[in-house]
């Protein structure tokens, strides 16, 4: 079986967002925002930085993932999309997409890796994972998206400490 991680291209777009919503993990809105948002990376985002890759395997996509450098801050990224194909969850896929994400952003010059993710459970073994791959629990704001789901943010360090002025 030959497996490679590999930069999204616009043809891999309408399988994504598809497998993204076979997931029965993300609200319709989410989907269609996730729509406009491989969009944009194609029509400007991709020029800012922000990044994106697939999981391919024996030709076809399993998974991926999407990390932008944080605007405003100092060499602060996120991770703000990550999504495994039903049939292949639960079996590493998507610890090496964030490896590849975090390697990627550290080559960048990335100093702190954020994830956000919802605090429903639903999303247990979503946050479950952010743990097992070296992630902190940072923050969790009450009722963020609705009434009775918080957001959970989630950091990693991925530069070392400045020391000094």
């Amino acid at each position: 079986m030959s497996d490679l991680i590999r930069p999204l291209e616009p043809g891999d777009i309408p399988f994504c967002v598809s497998m993204t919503e076979r997931t029965g993990m993300f609200k319709q809105l989410e989907v269609e925002a996730l729509q406009e948002v491989l969009d944009d990376y194609f029509a400007v985002c991709h020029e800012l930085g922000h990044q994106a890759a697939v999981l391919e395997e024996s030709g076809k996509i399993t998974g991926y993932v999407y990390w932008a450098p944080a605007a405003m801050t100092d060499r602060t990224w996120y991770l703000y999309w990550i999504a495994i194909s039903n049939e292949v969850q639960g079996k590493g896929r998507g610890g090496r997409l964030l490896k590849h994400a975090e390697n990627d952003a550290r080559r960048e010059g990335a100093r702190i890796f954020l994830i956000e993710t919802s605090g429903t459970a639903q999303y247990e073994l979503t946050r479950k994972f952010y743990l097992k791959y070296g992630y902190d629990l940072s923050a969790r704001v009450p009722d963020y998206y609705t009434d009775g789901d918080d957001l959970c943010i989630f950091h990693k360090r991925l530069g070392p400490k400045k020391i000094g002025p």
